[in-house]
């Protein structure tokens, strides 16, 4: 089973009038953000139509017409999140159901059919098995939930456990956690995770198989990487080329190759930053640069590149979210900028055909269902869908 790089940071950036220059795609100009409206007093009902504005997570499609995604509604008692449910391929949404057991601590959805999915944020862990219609709270697993990732009914979630103060440099231990029967209940894995991670960062989960599966932490105080092949009774700790950087993604595929991309500290008023995407072809015991900005946070453990080698990533825009399926061909959400497309095991990258320069007003995320379609959402703008992987159009949004 191949692995989709499912989970993600989302980065909010604000706007900035900058100009962008890529291979192919001269003075790119970044569209000014827009303001974000209150939401209305009422709470919407089950089957109310969702404008793209709304959808505040990234789009999963279990199949190619029928996809989820997590609907944000404030009212003047807070904010609420329901399901939202496109039958249509992405071009209208709806809502599914009852709103999720808590208020406020949603972010993700991930689904393994058109029945049984999963949703998950600060709040826990919430599933179904009918669509959407009803939820089910997940056991508590001891710490701050941070990713899950499913494979049928065999589910993996990392969660951090902190000791400190509440402050952005306290430390605090990844552990995993794993489930046999789609989340309804909990195991800690037979060895705690080698890796820790900062209260003002966090962690990646990337799996290939049953067994097999990647966390990668990152934050203000560094970060790491580990692996493990028996669903965490042991671990091995890896070289974390990204372990000085802000941000970071993992993907991993087939024969031990696997994708990294690192996010520096945004700056020029949080529009821009600096970025690396590097690849492994050992099960992530080396790694080699493929693209850059040219600068940025020091890279670990990488050999010497040779000049002219390496290709280059625009400074504009901050790192959302990595998605691929394939070893040659990867995409790149980019706050305030759009998606990135590579077609040369990550060597050099351009803007998709179609989706345009983000209003840097959310993060942008990517995901995929085979090599040719996916699906972008620009957050309160658009979804975005594509049949090919390179020329995208306008589902629903501005």
């Amino acid at each position: 089973m191949v692995a989709l790089a499912v989970t993600a940071f989302v980065v909010a950036a604000a706007s900035a009038s900058l100009v962008a220059t890529l291979e192919g795609h001269a003075s790119l100009k970044v569209r000014p953000a827009r303001p974000v409206p209150a939401d209305g007093g009422a709470i919407p009902g089950a089957g109310a139509f969702v404008p793209a504005y709304d959808l505040s997570s990234d789009p999963v499609f279990p199949t190619l017409r029928v996809g989820y995604a997590i609907e944000s509604h404030r009212t003047g008692a807070g904010t609420t999140e329901h399901l939202a449910r496109s039958r249509d391929g992405g071009r209208r949404w709806y809502l599914v159901g009852a709103p999720f057991p808590f208020s406020g601590g949603y972010t993700e959805v991930q689904f393994v059919s058109v029945e049984s999915g999963y949703a998950f944020g600060p709040a826990g862990l919430a599933l179904t098995h009918d669509g959407g219609r009803s939820w089910t709270e997940g056991a508590t697993l001891g710490g701050t939930l941070e990713r899950v990732v499913p494979i049928g009914d065999d589910v993996w979630a990392t969660y951090a456990v902190c000791h400190g103060p509440p402050e952005a440099t306290t430390p605090c231990r990844v552990r995993l956690a794993v489930s046999g029967d789609g989340g309804l209940s909990w195991q800690t894995a037979g060895r705690a995770s080698p890796l820790q991670e900062a209260m003002g960062g966090g962690d990646v989960l990337a799996r290939y198989s049953l067994e097999e599966g990647y966390v990668v932490s990152y934050g203000p105080t560094g970060g790491g990487l580990a692996v493990t092949y028996d669903a965490g009774r042991h671990w091995q700790v890896l070289p974390d080329p990204c372990a000085a950087w802000l941000r970071v993604d993992l993907a991993v595929l087939a024969h031990g190759q696997a994708w990294m991309i690192c996010g520096g500290a945004p700056v020029l008023g949080r529009s821009s930053s600096a970025k690396a995407v590097l690849r492994s072809f050992d099960y992530g015991r080396h790694w080699r640069l493929e693209a850059s900005t040219g600068f940025g946070p020091p890279l670990s453990g990488l050999p010497a590149a040779a000049a002219g080698v390496v290709g280059q990533l625009p400074f504009a825009g901050q790192l959302s979210q990595l998605a691929t399926i394939s070893p040659d061909r990867a995409w790149i959400g980019v706050s305030g900028l759009g998606v990135l497309v590579s077609s040369d095991s990550g060597r050099s990258w351009q803007l998709v055909d179609g989706m345009g320069a983000g209003s840097g007003a959310g993060g942008v995320g990517v995901t995929f269902d085979d090599a040719a379609h996916g699906w972008a959402i620009e957050f309160h703008a658009g979804v975005w869908r594509t049949s090919d992987g390179l020329h995208w159009h306008l589902l629903e949004g501005s």
